[in-house]
């Protein structure tokens, strides 16, 4: 039997549920739009350090790009760091080469940070802030923040030539309590994380996701909803990964609604894949998870029972 794309059984547009971090599909849950307010706000400020930190998945890398598309040349120039796990100089030659600065590989760190510091005063003459973006910040060397703090020290007598927004995951905040980062950790004046939806937000989420692709709601089984929200433990990446394989399973039974039924087959057949994208502590922990640690409490509750049982 051919599998029918359920982008047309259903109706869709567009396959609501990419994992590519599309803003056109950007949901504004509470803490999505008070941690973009609060950034938007630090860059207005003109504050030196921000530090955004969360799990994978839960949308970092999609705030960042609505960020950027905000910053626009008449106010600020932008620098975006994707692969940071540069030395300091090779962090240096990777700014100036995303700002389209000529530069040398033989130049010295001591040109290169002079050819920066010459782009900045220019821009801050035209009236334009700078401001450098890291992601995955937590794969930077030491070295490598220790060099980004001494960047921040390129000022004006009234104002800063560069503000630096760090984005990783939670390790970063790890990183920063390292004690040659003290001074660092000093400059940070805001530090946001973004937290998993919450119940009520993974159902919007996945019906605000299908309405943009164009597509009628589609009804969720009394169960499922729990159920999607157990196994992805709250993150969007997550969601989309189950929910695009839920459509299709529901999509090759030709049925349009999402039954736990549908979701037990989805969550199956990504099986690993899935698993190897959970979330590593606390309340959002998979379905899976809490069975095997469920198992285990049984487990050394029959050992004391046993333990007990020979003492007597």
């Amino acid at each position: 039997m051919t599998v029918p794309d359920y982008l047309q059984f259903f109706g869709f547009q567009d396959y609501p549920f990419r994992l590519t971090p599309d803003t056109r599909y950007f949901f504004p849950s509470s803490r999505h739009k008070a941690v973009l307010e609060t950034i938007r706000y630090g860059l207005a400020r003109g504050e030196g350090f921000l530090v955004l930190v969360g799990d994978p998945g839960i949308g970092k890398t999609m705030l960042l790009r609505i960020l950027l598309k905000e910053l626009t040349e008449e106010r600020y120039r932008t620098a975006l760091i994707m692969t940071p796990a540069l030395e300091p100089k090779e962090l240096l030659q990777a700014i100036l080469e995303d700002i389209q600065l000529p530069f040398e590989a033989s130049d010295s760190k001591e040109r290169l940070l002079r050819t920066f510091q010459r782009f900045l005063l220019r821009e801050a003459s035209r009236g334009r802030q700078f401001v450098l973006v890291v992601d995955e910040a937590q794969n930077l060397p030491a070295e490598s923040l220790e060099e980004i703090r001494l960047l921040s020290n390129l000022e004006t007598e009234d104002k800063k030539l560069i503000q630096i927004l760090l984005v990783g995951q939670s390790s970063l905040e790890e990183k920063l309590k390292m004690p040659e980062l003290r001074q660092l950790k000093q400059r940070i004046s805001l530090w946001e994380r973004l937290e998993p939806l919450s119940p009520d937000e993974v159902s919007w989420y996945t019906q605000y996701r299908m309405a943009r692709a164009g597509g009628a709601s589609i009804p969720f089984d009394k169960g499922a909803e729990k159920l999607l929200c157990d196994a992805s433990g709250h993150v969007p990446r997550l969601i989309n990964k189950i929910m695009d394989r839920a459509l299709l399973v529901a999509a090759s039974r030709l049925e349009r609604h999402i039954s736990a039924e549908i979701l037990r087959e989805a969550l199956k057949t990504l099986g690993p894949t899935l698993e190897a994208s959970m979330p590593s502590a606390g309340p959002r922990v998979s379905w899976l998870w809490r069975g095997l640690l469920a198992m285990a409490a049984g487990l050394a509750a029959v050992g004391v029972w046993w333990a007990l049982g020979r003492r007597l």
